[in-house]
């Protein structure tokens, strides 16, 4: 750790220049194991050393004992935390459980609607093509019927034309007209 001596000591120009900010430069940056054996090489004489040694080192038993009960009161705060972040999480879960069974059973529902409308689409289909079938036969009908009602009228013609033969009518256009019509 820093010691107060050592922050007093530091350049400001640096601390204010932003991101990056080490009290060491950048080729004296002290490892994690050298970091770590300083911090237990300070604080070691202290607690080693008698009463004498820990008051000229500034540390109490009272300024341990509040150490202790921060520290006690830190694990405290974060087992509470950590707790309350579990329910959180449980009761997110139980939410996206109760989402998860609802989106089931709308899609089963949905899946049983569209097969209630395939059925349905799959009659009407059927129908339209019995309706398309019963529309040829009847165009087919309506056109062999206009040709049969022309020949009629081309019959009605050829017979107001002719000279009435003896026996009663045009005695050639009924032989014409019959054969016109098969």
């Amino acid at each position: 750790m820093l010691s107060l001596q050592d922050a007093i000591g530091l350049d400001m120009d640096v601390m204010g220049s932003g991101f990056g900010f080490t009290p060491w430069g950048p080729d004296t940056c002290p490892t994690l194991e050298q970091l770590m054996a300083a911090t237990t090489s300070s604080s070691s004489p202290c607690s080693s050393a008698g009463d004498a040694a820990a008051a000229a080192c500034g540390t109490t038993e009272e300024d341990e004992e509040e150490r202790r009960r921060r520290q006690q009161r830190r694990k405290v705060s974060n087992r509470l935390s950590a707790q309350r972040s579990r329910a959180r999480k449980q009761q997110r879960l139980e939410e996206l459980r109760g989402t998860a069974a609802r989106l089931r059973a709308e899609k089963q529902d949905l899946a049983a609607k569209l097969h209630v409308v395939a059925r349905h689409e799959l009659a009407v289909r059927r129908l339209n093509a019995r309706l398309r079938a019963d529309f040829a036969e009847l165009a087919r009908r309506h056109r062999e019927l206009r040709r049969l009602v022309a020949l009629q009228r081309l019959a009605q013609q050829l017979r107001s034309r002719l000279p009435l033969q003896p026996g009663g009518g045009p005695g050639g256009a009924a032989l014409g007209l019959a054969s016109l019509m098969t």
